[in-house]
C-alpha cells in the first residue's frame, strides 16, 4: 500500500493538514478509471454562508509519453532508513556518486488542474444537491472539511485510488522495498 507522508513547518500546520486528511469525505469515486487521469469535484464550506465547489482533474505528467515519477533518495549510512538500491532501477550509466543511494519512496507526479470554480449559497441540502448533480458523471465527488482544504482532500482521494489501483512501477518498488526490509530485519535477528 502506498504511503502518504508530509512535512510541515510547525505543529499547527501539521495538525490542520492531518485533520483535513482525516475528515475528508469521498461520496463518489470514478466508476471507470482512465489511465493517467483522475477527474474530481471537491467542495467545502467557506464561512457560514457559502460553499466553494471546484471541478478539475489530476493528470500524470509525462515526457514524450512516458509517465513522470518523483523518487525520494537517501544515503542509508547517514539516515536510519532502508529502501531499494538505486542500482535496481538504473543499471546503465549511473553516476558513481549515486552508487549506494536507496529509493525510499516513489510517487507519480500528478499536478491538480481546476477547470471550474463556483461559489454556491450554503443550504441545508447543498451536499445532496451537489452529489445528485454529478451522480451520473464519471467523476469523484469529495467533501473537504473547509474549502481551503480542497487540495488535501483531492490528495486523500488519489491516495485511496493508489491503494487499490497501484501501477506496475510502484508495485515493483513496493515489492523490492519489502524484500529489502525483510533481509535487513532478518540480518539483525
Amino acid at each position: 500500500m502506498p504511503r502518504f507522508k508530509f512535512k510541515a513547518k510547525d505543529q499547527k500546520i501539521y495538525d490542520k493538514v492531518s485533520s483535513a486528511f482525516k475528515n475528508t469525505e469521498i461520496f463518489q469515486k470514478q466508476r471507470e478509471m482512465v489511465f493517467g487521469r483522475w477527474d474530481f469535484v471537491v467542495f467545502g464550506p467557506s464561512g457560514k454562508e457559502n460553499i466553494v465547489l471546484r471541478k478539475g482533474y489530476a493528470e500524470q505528467s509525462t515526457i514524450q509519453r512516458a509517465p513522470v515519477y518523483i523518487a525520494s533518495l537517501v544515503d542509508p549510512s547517514v539516515h536510519n532508513v532502508s529502501g531499494v538500491p538505486i542500482e535496481e532501477f538504473i543499471s546503465d550509466d549511473l553516476p558513481e556518486e549515486y552508487a549506494g543511494l536507496e529509493i525510499v519512496q516513489i510517487d507519480p507526479l500528478r499536478p491538480l488542474t481546476i477547470e471550474k470554480k463556483e461559489v454556491l449559497a450554503q443550504a441545508s441540502n447543498a451536499e445532496s444537491e451537489i452529489c445528485k448533480r454529478f451522480e451520473c458523471d464519471n467523476i469523484a465527488v469529495i467533501r473537504a472539511p473547509d474549502e481551503s482544504d480542497w487540495g488535501i482532500a483531492v490528495l486523500r482521494y488519489l491516495h485511496e485510488c493508489d491503494s487499490v489501483f497501484s501501477d506496475s512501477l510502484i508495485e515493483t518498488f513496493n515489492f523490492r522495498n519489502n524484500a529489502s526490509i525483510s533481509k535487513t530485519s532478518n540480518w539483525r535477528n
